[in-house]
């Protein structure tokens, strides 16, 4: 059997957050799938999770494009492009009446990509997230005439600046459309109804069961919760913080450790102060996964009360809610979106409504003082994880779908596309 050449298209790599993009190349190369990764930006974190370094892919950052030298990248591949060309113009005659640079910058950077991918012999192209990397996937695809592909997420579909008209056109010119859960299938399949609902597929994202391993004995920190996550207004800390006031306040022991970033730092320390919770609120900074993972040993539960945002965004599957099932941390969330599909109230953690901290501050309690019968919730949860969330077979349906692709595709044959909307960008 030939190798699989799969071309990957995301907006920064490496980075510390989306680790399920980092897994999945992981596995699809153990697999022996060949890997290629375009990154539309160089990472900016200063931070990486040591599984990076046994990446084989190359990568290719189109942000080190010049954009006043766009032609000479023509120029330069034109040899390789030059039987592109006639799909690569009419790309291009879409592309000028918007005059937005910007556009014109991902036009110059994806043939760029499309000579690569040519070369390279790849087979498949796909992009996590249906925002700016499909974009490039797609317009890579209409240069090269290779075949696409894009995993859907939630912010890039969910969110209030999602531009739905192109978001429209991708999905009808894409292969196939992977969604990370079922209620993500529904409201794709109910908002686009002129894209054909089989060509929108689930497939759940899976953790390293090996590496997230499950040990029944394990002796836990009692009262201690942990939660993980970017420090964004979707994650709902605030109500873990008003949760955990309400435990003070009932005089109730814990201990409690958020791991994580991001824009609603200050706020949070401030408010965690405002509480009086100094020295029982621990923030912790980011971590890798290799540094989460004693913690997710060590806690009693992990808390993540997930919210939707004012403006739409929100979680899908939240990653962290899988470590935790897959080491036996019993865990306490909310009915957003997917996440019913991860935990099975009252049988392998509990959920509660979002937005709620007294209901989550009940749950937290229960589970703390309830030792065996969080420990069933673990052994469960473990189960769901082998089930559901296995990084093993999702990484072997994945491929399935990639060499389908392929043995299905026209070398050399450009699928038509009309001289389309293209209208205004993702971000």
């Amino acid at each position: 059997m030939n190798p699989l050449k799969v071309g990957y298209f995301v907006k920064m790599y490496p980075r510390l957050s989306e680790t399920f993009i980092l897994n999945e190349i992981l596995e699809l190369e153990r697999r022996g799938v060949e890997v290629t990764i375009f990154s539309l930006k160089k990472p900016n974190e200063g931070r990486f999770h040591p599984q990076t370094a046994e990446i084989k892919a190359p990568v290719y950052y189109l942000d080190e494009l010049e954009p006043k030298k766009g032609w000479a990248v023509l120029a330069e591949n034109w040899p390789t492009l030059s039987p592109c060309r006639a799909e690569l113009w009419k790309l291009l005659e879409t592309l000028i009446p918007q005059n937005d640079p910007q556009l014109m910058e991902l036009f110059f950077g994806t043939a760029w990509a499309a000579a690569i991918a040519v070369k390279s012999g790849l087979g498949h192209l796909h992009a996590h997230f249906a925002s700016l990397p499909s974009t490039a996937a797609y317009f890579t695809s209409r240069i090269s005439g290779l075949p696409f592909s894009f995993t859907a997420h939630a912010k890039d579909i969910f969110q209030d600046s999602v531009n739905q008209k192109m978001l429209k056109e991708k999905l009808k010119a894409a292969g196939f459309v992977i969604t990370v859960t079922e209620f993500n299938r529904r409201y794709l399949t109910s908002t686009y109804p002129s894209v054909p609902a089989e060509k929108i597929k689930v497939l759940y994202n899976g953790i390293n069961l090996d590496f997230f391993n499950y040990e029944p004995d394990l002796q836990r920190e009692k009262n201690l919760i942990l939660s993980i996550g970017r420090l964004v207004p979707k994650k709902g800390f605030p109500d873990l913080l008003e949760a955990c006031a309400i435990l003070k306040q009932k005089r109730i022991p814990f201990r409690c450790v958020i791991i994580g970033q991001g824009e609603q730092a200050s706020s949070l320390e401030a408010r965690n102060r405002e509480l009086g919770l100094d020295g029982l609120v621990c923030f912790a900074g980011p971590k890798t996964q290799a540094e989460v993972l004693p913690h997710l040993k060590r806690a009693s539960l992990l808390a993540l009360p997930c919210t939707v945002d004012a403006d739409g965004n929100q979680d899908a599957l939240p990653t962290v809610l899988l470590e935790a099932l897959g080491t036996g941390c019993p865990v306490v969330s909310t009915t957003v979106s997917g996440i019913p599909e991860i935990v099975n109230d009252g049988k392998n953690g509990l959920l509660v409504p979002p937005n709620n901290p007294a209901a989550l501050a009940e749950a937290i309690e229960k589970t703390l003082s309830s030792p065996d019968w969080a420990a069933r919730l673990a052994r469960e949860g473990r189960k769901k994880a082998e089930e559901r969330f296995d990084l093993k077979k999702s990484a072997a349906t994945l491929e399935s779908y990639y060499r389908q692709s392929v043995e299905n595709s026209l070398p050399g044959i450009h699928a038509e596309t009309p001289a389309a909307s293209l209208a205004g960008k993702d971000v």
